[in-house]
């Protein structure tokens, strides 16, 4: 058996993306540590969603566009990259960030263990 080819952002993505260190599931909360209507909750099943998890989806109300804005617009100044089918998803430094920016390699990725 042939070994895999080289991939210049890293493996095709067959875990979550968290795995590897340099990506965060991340909700809006208030100061009371409640979360904020982002349109539907953080890692909601794809029967809840109805298109909602998208970042920028048409079907939010104003309050939940207006989180989704702040929570993007704050990650974004942090240096992380959205996922843009999941509002809640970020990364830094993996193989999605790596090619969203463009950068030529990421700086992180998925290790398999002994």
């Amino acid at each position: 058996m042939a070994p895999p080819p080289p991939y210049r952002h890293g493996p095709p993505v067959h875990r979550g993306l968290p795995t590897t260190g340099a990506a965060v599931d991340v909700p809006l909360v208030d100061q009371d540590g409640h979360e904020l209507d982002l349109g539907t909750r953080v890692n909601a099943s794809p029967e809840e969603r109805h298109g909602a998890c998208f970042t920028h989806a048409p079907n939010l109300g104003d309050r939940a566009r207006h989180h989704c804005t702040l929570l993007l617009n704050a990650m974004g100044k942090a240096g992380f990259t959205n996922y843009g089918t999941e509002f809640w998803h970020f990364s830094a430094a993996d193989h999605y960030d790596a090619l969203m920016r463009p950068q030529p390699h990421a700086r992180y990725g998925s290790i398999e263990l002994a």
